[in-house]
């Protein structure tokens, strides 16, 4: 079984999120990932000192995804990528780097429309 990694909130108005989420929960947000290919507002969401997840701004060009995302960790993440499909599913991001040479991500929709995140710490591999 691969792990979950990390989960995020995507949404219209994170401002009105962090007010909510900071009230009830105590978390803070921290700005991330700026002059990075994601292109978007993006906060790291901390509990305690602790990075627990993600918020990022919705895309004007399409409604936010219900719920939260996950983030499952693969090693080679062109091929699960091309399984997604395989399988019926979309992908909606191929691979984004956030900075360092550590970290790249990829987004996919299942046949169902569930939207979820595929995690390496891994280079392209060599095709």
């Amino acid at each position: 079984m691969q792990p979950i990694v990390w989960w995020e909130i995507e949404s219209p108005d994170p401002e009105a999120f962090q007010r909510f989420h900071s009230a009830l929960w105590g978390w803070k947000y921290e700005p991330a990932f700026a002059g990075t290919e994601l292109g978007a507002d993006y906060w790291i969401i901390k509990a305690d000192g602790t990075s627990v997840g993600g918020l990022q701004r919705s895309a004007d060009d399409r409604p936010p995804h219900a719920g939260a995302r996950l983030y499952v960790q693969v090693d080679d993440l062109e091929l699960t990528l091309d399984r997604v499909a395989g399988l019926g599913g979309q992908v909606e991001r191929h691979r984004v780097a956030l900075g360092g040479d550590d970290r790249w991500f990829g987004i996919a929709l299942d046949p169902s429309g569930v939207s979820f995140g595929l995690w390496t710490q891994n280079p392209p591999a060599a095709r």
